[in-house]
């Protein structure tokens, strides 16, 4: 198992994510907390379901602990934007030290069926990746539809950034 390809897929993870912050933040309070009625609602929900995973996830690859942000931590963007820096301080430094052994690693959290087998973690970290595209781009679309500023999150422009119009 490749180990740069992962830790490549969570840096653009965490370069799109600062992305779609930097836009959610352009807009006001009142338009982040617009209820689309779908997925999580609203935008500033989208993000913190966002966050919220890829956090839990990673303390979870970790130290096999769970740790979940709280009602407190995602009730606005400005509670969030620090949970935001620690979320991605620990995904840099899981991606920096993973090895070939630990993407084998087999892992379950406790909440999953009995009769679901664990994972290794190249699929915990795959699952994690693509979740937060998908809630990146629901959370673009939110943007959108509020009229405010979107980007290109395609793995391309993270590697190309010169291709950016």
């Amino acid at each position: 198992m490749v180990t740069s390809y992962f830790a490549k897929m969570i840096e653009a993870t965490i370069w799109a994510d600062n992305q779609v912050f930097a836009c959610a933040e352009k807009l006001t309070e009142e338009q982040r907390q617009y209820d689309f009625e779908y997925s999580m609602g609203t935008l500033n929900m989208q993000l913190a379901h966002l966050v919220s995973v890829q956090h839990w996830w990673f303390h979870f690859l970790n130290s096999g602990e769970y740790i979940f942000l709280d009602e407190q931590d995602c009730a606005s963007l400005e509670n969030l934007r620090p949970k935001i820096a620690e979320t991605h301080v620990l995904l840099s430094a899981y991606a920096a030290r993973l090895t070939p052994q630990e993407l084998e690693r087999p892992v379950k959290p406790k909440f999953w069926f009995e009769q679901t087998s664990a994972w290794p973690v190249w699929e915990a970290i795959h699952q994690v990746v693509n979740h937060s595209t998908d809630h990146r781009a629901q959370a673009l679309t939110f943007l959108h539809r509020l009229g405010g500023e979107t980007f290109q999150q395609d793995y391309l422009f993270f590697e190309r950034p010169e291709l950016i119009e």
